[in-house]
């Protein structure tokens, strides 16, 4: 198996997850608004089905503020969506989860819609994505598979094919979340702030505290915060000052980033052998055809006018 045909499909993955988010995302965050749903449910039914709790939240995702799940967790006790439990965790409600398929549905049902494919092709694909996650949940740890394990799914085997594949994708984007937190948290520790502060330097996304704040606002940390999580990443020699206002990754940082960047695909990858070299070139011809058709998909939303209407 050629090593770059997993990391093309990976790419190409993404890419069709991105034309699905843009053609569901706007009717899910209607739907939330006029059903008086807060649309946090949705985001946080990635992190878990059944139960809330800011430990287990911070499993898949380490790098928002904890005192931002928690302010959230209080305003859904008052609604009810959420019960607390004598553990410090909450019990997602039937009414919570009944609300959230209801808006996830409300994306997917553009989607069945969709006639752009023929359905032995989206039959293919649907069969290559459970091929390839049954041998990702048959795979030995690590990854751990706790972000795969727990997000909540809406579809079953009477869902349309287009929306099964949409599901399945997102099971193999939580797996990938598995494998970058498995490679990269035995660095961090419970200071996800630290290293993401880390990553934004060497990405170039960020190089300071105030720029932190901008562009990582949705995490809920404040500029001091990061000025914190800098200083912390120098003393460990990952990052150290460029000038006056910014900063710049150590040779160690660097080094460290292509080491977890490799485990993270060496984690991630390891399960495609499951696929024949034929497989994979197939799996890929099908998806780069499945993008080019939900592209003038989603333009004809557009150009009809059904997107956010």
């Amino acid at each position: 198996m050629s090593e770059k045909t997993p990391a093309r499909i990976w790419r190409l993955m993404l890419s069709v997850m991105q034309e699905f988010w843009a053609i569901t995302e706007p009717f899910i965050e209607d739907a939330a608004v006029q059903n008086e749903i807060p649309i946090e449910l949705y985001y946080y039914s990635e992190l878990g089905s059944t139960h809330f709790s800011v430990e287990e939240f911070q499993k898949r995702d380490p790098f928002t503020n904890p005192e931002q799940f928690e302010k959230a967790f209080a305003r859904f006790e008052v609604k009810g969506w959420i019960f607390p439990l004598p553990d410090e965790r909450y019990q997602v409600s039937a009414k919570a989860q009944g609300a959230v398929r209801m808006i996830v549905n409300a994306g997917d049902a553009q989607l069945s819609v969709f006639h752009l494919m023929p359905e032995d092709e989206l039959r293919q694909i649907v069969r290559l994505l459970k091929q390839l996650l049954t041998a990702m949940i048959e795979a030995d740890e690590p990854p751990a598979k706790w972000a795969f394990g727990r997000r909540f799914h809406v579809t079953d085997a009477n869902s349309p094919l287009i929306v099964q594949a949409r599901e399945l994708l997102m099971d193999i984007f939580a797996y990938r979340d598995d494998a970058y937190l498995s490679a990269a948290r035995p660095h961090f520790g419970q200071a996800g702030i630290v290293w993401e502060a880390f990553d934004s330097i060497v990405s170039g996304a960020a190089i300071n505290a105030a720029q932190m704040a901008e562009t990582l606002s949705f995490r809920g940390y404040e500029a001091e915060d990061y000025e914190i999580a800098i200083h912390a990443a120098v003393e460990i020699g990952w990052v150290e000052a460029k000038d006056a206002t910014s900063f710049l990754p150590t040779a160690k940082g660097r080094q460290l980033y292509e080491e977890v960047k490799h485990l993270t695909d060496d984690y991630f990858y390891r399960s495609w052998s499951a696929l024949t070299e034929e497989e994979l070139e197939n799996f890929h011809t099908l998806l780069a055809a499945l993008h080019e058709r939900l592209i003038e998909f989603r333009k004809q939303f557009f150009r009809n006018g059904r997107i956010g209407s």
